[in-house]
């Protein structure tokens, strides 16, 4: 693959060398240096126990010199599904290590998304485990093989391994260094090439397949290290799925950058979570804003204070207000928003000393190099507080993607990408999401932004969840459905929200008409509201 695409033209990538953002040199081995400088503190935590910085460095070395005398070569894709334990950070550091994209793959993939995944991405080799909960992915993997030739390797961490497998085990025992190290240490892997492939979550079609490369991707962790100081002495407690950009990229790519202990959470459960975050002495973590309620309900059902707990990054939901008073007071920490997506990470973010205010009315502040333009349905530029959609550059901008007509459709002449989000920029360059692009609901030609509903019901009593729908209606085209999780012991009625919103001083038009009960919303892996399941859901009661 090129090295350099439409995305970022050679002036702007020369701006961003020269400022710092992007590596002039290759890729850097910084797992090898925090092994030599520190090599007795802890890389790693799961369920297994602890691996120290020089373990760490031994293992992916081995696997590195594994990979290539099997055969893998740069611009060779490894796909990783794995759920949150070592394995991934071995293999996701080895692949790196010798100019192999890592494809980062969800546990919860069955035969059809997996089979549409790994052969869009022509995956050369996958790692699996032999069983997850219950599920048997080594059958899986038996039949998808038969049906990709381009997948030469299988790689099974377990028991079970049949003889068309590799046991990750038994690979990592083998002296593969002794032939293959000299090789491995001489590459110089580019900072422009391809090194990861994040497939987008898929909520309004197919998922595409964006590319990244060392520079796009090491942008946002040298952010996270200069904003919130992050180094050594940090721990970042990682239960976001490594399947997705944010438990591998702010998990696992994030701690390694800095020299910072990852402490991996296979199955969420908040007991066990804050538990975990207090032993661990954990500083940080990314998460939904669900992660946060569920910790702090735990933290005061316990009485348990983490006592090094620092910042709760969290992005792609509104943040209530009450939430982030909840988080600093039970479990110390400063609620961080930002906004971000697979294709542009860390757009913007909320700073370290910024006030409750901004966190819960805006979604950060745009990021330095970062140039963005507001723009209307024919692409023209609108002035501040005009909400319309985001489009931006900078360099954060992945390369691409693996379908070259959908890189031309996103992109522009200029570099731009149409982000399919909806927002407002303040005079002072903050940010406020409004709602995606396709999800407006248009009621007799007048638009609802659902966010700016939910943002105001997040509020509303009674409401512990909310996700704002349009629903189809044959005079007005679409009316607005609240579709509410409420709080422990409340029984919330149409009635009552909409005086809530009365009282705020929301037109009516955008008031909802109708109002669902769930226990939970359903969410993607990564934690996204699955708008179109509960659309489905609620028209197919309708019609029974």
């Amino acid at each position: 693959m090129s090295a350099t695409l439409p995305a970022h033209h050679a002036e702007r990538a020369a701006r961003y060398r020269q400022a710092g953002w992007w590596s002039t040199q290759p890729v850097p081995r910084l797992l090898t240096r925090h092994a030599l400088s520190a090599p007795g503190n802890i890389a790693l935590t799961d369920g297994r126990g602890s691996m120290r910085y020089d373990e760490l460095e031994r293992v992916v070395q081995g696997l590195a010199c594994a990979l290539w005398a099997l055969g893998l070569r740069p611009g060779d894709v490894l796909a990783i599904q794995l759920p949150n334990q070592r394995e991934f950070a071995w293999f996701q550091q080895a692949a790196a290590r010798i100019g192999v994209a890592y494809l980062p793959l969800t546990p919860n993939l069955r035969a059809g998304d997996l089979h549409y995944q790994l052969e869009t991405a022509n995956a050369a080799a996958l790692v699996i485990p032999s069983e997850h909960r219950g599920f048997d992915h080594v059958a899986m993997a038996a039949e998808l093989r038969e049906r990709l030739p381009k997948l030469r390797e299988i790689f099974v961490v377990g028991e079970r391994v049949p003889a068309w497998a590799r046991a990750v085990d038994a690979l990592v025992e083998q002296a593969w260094e002794q032939r293959h190290g000299a090789v491995v240490d001489a590459l110089r892997v580019d900072a422009d090439a391809l090194r990861a492939i994040l497939f987008t979550s898929g909520t309004e079609s197919n998922p595409k397949g964006v590319l990244h490369s060392w520079n796009t991707l090491s942008y946002p962790l040298r952010l996270h290290r200069h904003y919130f100081g992050l180094g050594y002495d940090d721990a970042i407690y990682t239960p976001s799925p490594v399947g997705h950009g944010t438990g591998a990229i702010f998990g696992v790519e994030l701690a390694l950058f800095v020299g910072a202990r990852i402490v991996f959470e296979e199955q969420w459960n908040a007991q066990t979570a804050l538990q975990s975050i207090a032993r661990e002495k954990c500083t940080m973590m990314w998460g939904a804003t669900t992660f946060y309620t569920d910790l702090v309900a735990a933290a005061q059902a316990s009485a348990l204070k983490p006592a090094r707990f620092r910042y709760a990054f969290s992005a792609g939901a509104p943040i209530p207000r009450d939430l982030v008073l909840r988080v600093r007071e039970c479990l110390g920490a400063r609620l961080v928003a930002a906004f971000g997506q697979s294709e542009g990470q860390n757009i913007t973010i909320n700073r370290a000393d910024d006030g409750i205010e901004r966190i819960t009315s805006s979604d950060g502040r745009f990021n330095p190099g970062i140039d963005y333009r507001i723009v209307d349905a024919e692409g023209r530029a609108l002035p501040t507080g005009e909400p319309g959609e985001i489009v931006y550059r900078g360099p954060n901008v992945c390369l691409g993607y693996l379908d070259a007509g959908h890189t031309a459709a996103a992109f522009d002449d200029e570099g731009y990408i149409r982000s399919g989000d909806l927002g407002i920029v303040d005079a002072d360059g903050y940010l406020r999401i409004v709602g995606r692009r396709k999800e407006i609901i248009i009621r007799g030609g007048e638009n609802i932004s659902p966010r700016e509903i939910e943002d105001l019901l997040y509020r509303a009593p009674g409401v512990a969840e909310v996700a704002v729908i349009g629903l189809p209606d044959e005079r007005l085209g679409q009316r607005a459905c609240a579709v509410v999780v409420p709080a422990a012991g409340a029984a919330p009625t149409l009635a009552k929200l909409i005086d809530f919103l009365r009282d705020r001083q929301v037109a009516k038009f955008k008031y909802p008409e109708r109002l669902e009960l769930v226990s939970e919303l359903p969410r993607t892996a990564s934690g996204k509201v699955r708008k179109e399941v509960l659309r489905k859901r609620i028209l197919g009661e309708a019609a029974s």
